[in-house]
């Protein structure tokens, strides 16, 4: 097993709002520490279900196209890709997609946050980075904002509120949707039909499709004592954003809507090696872990994957780095993080198979 790579933790000024950061941070951190291992969850709950291979899920596995389009953005001093996405047992050889020329100005992209991500976005928001690379090659973009403690019902009618925004613009949308945020935009999706048109493709980031084991444990203490803790930047929140998040819940939607989801869904999902796993998630990692290794520190691989969907590959990044810019945004508390993902060649890579899969006419 490769090192843990060591990190340097540079001497800034603390200002007030650092150091506020630091203590909410650091605080919801320990709420998932704190879960009881006695927490009872109701196993007769959860509708029955198994795992089967992503084939028989009715996954499409596009691993190599996505791969090849990854590795060609990356600087030759990454070292290749290897260490970047994870070669898993029957990826495809990597096969270059026919382009699609002029994909700035057919397509427009957006992006929505996950849980708590309102709260923190001040200082270290989603796809930050990502964001000044498309920009500065002629995409639109826009970040949707949803609450950060909102459940999936409320960010749902958020989310209709940005798309009448976009009336002006006859172009479809590939959203990208990171961790609770696929479960608002599936939920948007089923919510208002009318809107959600608009919408070409979904690329979840490291998306909670099934929910996490997580919010089983930590539903109670959360919603009696995390939900009213004061956090910048967002509202109070109820307890039931977490409920959303809970495999039971997740999986009774499915059953219930899964057949009203008709855009395709890709999935990157996060599934980082120990050593990319940030100090600051170790602990729900380990906790995870108990149930699978292949773990992101919040999400369990193959909770993040869409029945029926696309499946663009396995990043070796864990639930934070995947999405969020957290050492350029947070340098203080940069110990906290293992940050290194190629976030904006994700992304670009993304854009491009998922335009060439829509061009073919496979996602039907």
């Amino acid at each position: 097993m490769a090192a843990a790579p060591t990190v340097r933790i540079p001497l800034l000024p603390l200002t007030t709002a650092m150091i506020r950061n630091a203590l909410a941070i650091t605080a919801i951190a320990l709420l998932a520490a704190c879960a009881s291992d006695q927490t009872v969850i109701r196993l007769d709950a959860v509708p029955p279900s198994t795992l089967v291979s992503v084939r028989d899920a009715g996954v499409r596995d596009l691993r190599g196209a996505y791969r090849a389009a990854v590795c060609r953005r990356l600087a030759p001093e990454r070292g290749g890709c290897e260490d970047v996405l994870l070669r898993l047992a029957g990826e495809p050889l990597a096969a270059e997609l026919p382009p699609v020329e002029g994909l700035a100005n057919r397509y427009r992209i957006a992006f929505v946050p996950g849980l708590f991500s309102e709260c923190f976005e001040q200082f270290a928001r989603p796809f930050a980075d990502v964001e000044r690379d498309l920009r500065a090659t002629g995409f639109t973009v826009n970040y949707f904002q949803v609450p950060g403690r909102g459940t999936s019902a409320q960010n749902a009618v958020r989310l209709a509120q940005h798309f009448l925004g976009l009336n002006g613009d006859r172009r479809p949308v590939i959203v990208f949707a990171y961790s609770k945020g696929l479960v608002d935009v599936l939920e948007f999706m089923v919510r208002f039909p009318f809107q959600a048109r608009r919408i070409a493709a979904v690329v979840s980031i490291a998306g909670a499709a099934n929910g996490s084991p997580l919010a089983d444990r930590l539903h109670a203490i959360y919603r009696d004592w995390g939900a009213a803790f004061p956090l910048p930047g967002c509202a109070e929140g109820t307890g039931e954003e977490v409920n959303d998040l809970r495999p039971d819940v997740r999986i009774g939607w499915w059953q219930e809507h899964g057949d009203a989801v008709t855009v395709p869904v890709f999935a990157l999902v996060a599934a980082p090696r120990p050593d990319r796993v940030s100090p600051g998630t170790r602990t729900t990692y380990n906790r995870l872990a108990q149930v699978d290794a292949r773990n992101d520190g919040k999400l369990l691989w193959q909770d993040q994957l869409v029945a029926g969907g696309f499946l663009l590959g396995y990043a070796n990044a864990d639930h934070w780095a995947i999405a969020i810019p957290v050492s350029e945004a947070l340098p203080y508390i940069a110990f906290m993080f293992r940050d290194g993902a190629p976030r904006p060649a994700f992304v670009r890579a993304a854009i491009e198979v998922v335009a060439a899969t829509l061009e073919s006419g496979t996602t039907k």
